[in-house]
């Protein structure tokens, strides 16, 4: 991990402290339960950084929502306290998942095409489209899937720990249409930026020919 990594958990970890020191000062008491989550959330983010080699800025950005999503909607009880932050949270999770699919998704199409690069500005453009197809397709069914295995999670811990995470029908498909919307949003500015970075390119490659 490097430096800029290590930092933005250090300070996350110590934000994360001050909150559960201001709950309990304010007297919202969070239970247990929460607090531990909070932490857990980081050493979660951290492994998967770890094991994965997660980009810095995805990284980052994965910071500032475990921070809004444990510490401030949890520890805090945001979700309570302020109606649409659940579906706020579960909106931006959604963009960050498909972040990370895409990311995911790119490392392995370079792996099969080791001049991607090639493949990016390739005169045949029936190559080029699949290439960036099956991209955004991968990264938002990604984020679709991990919504729907949010929701089974969330669905077992309150059977087994008789917590209140599901709030009925009508809230767990919301989650998930938030958690889509995200995606989609993320794929259409993802296509958008694509196009714009390969018509600067082509215009380069044109100046230098």
């Amino acid at each position: 991990m490097n430096r800029k990594k290590s930092a933005a958990t250090t300070i996350l970890t110590a934000m994360s402290a001050v909150t559960v020191w201001a709950a309990f000062v304010t007297g919202t008491e969070p239970p247990a339960t929460d607090v531990a989550g909070s932490f857990a959330a980081i050493a979660a983010l951290l492994a998967v950084s770890v094991i994965l080699k997660m980009d810095d800025i995805l990284y980052f950005l994965g910071c500032g929502f475990v921070y809004f999503a444990s510490p401030i909607g949890s520890v805090l009880d945001m979700y309570t306290r302020f109606g649409p932050y659940d579906k706020i949270i579960h909106f931006i999770s959604g963009m960050l998942l498909a972040g990370f699919g895409m990311m995911m998704i790119s490392r392995l199409l370079k792996r099969a095409f080791p001049d991607e690069e090639g493949l990016s500005t390739s005169s045949d453009e029936g190559n080029r489209k699949a290439l960036k197809i099956s991209r955004m397709i991968f990264a938002f069914f990604f984020s679709s899937a991990c919504a729907g295995i949010w929701e089974i999670f969330e669905f077992t811990s309150d059977k087994l720990l008789g917590g209140g995470m599901q709030r009925g029908m009508e809230d767990t498909v919301t989650d998930i249409i938030a958690g889509n919307g995200g995606a989609l949003l993320y794929c259409i500015v993802w296509v958008f930026g694509s196009c714009v970075y390969e018509r600067q390119h082509r215009h380069k490659h044109l100046e230098k020919g």
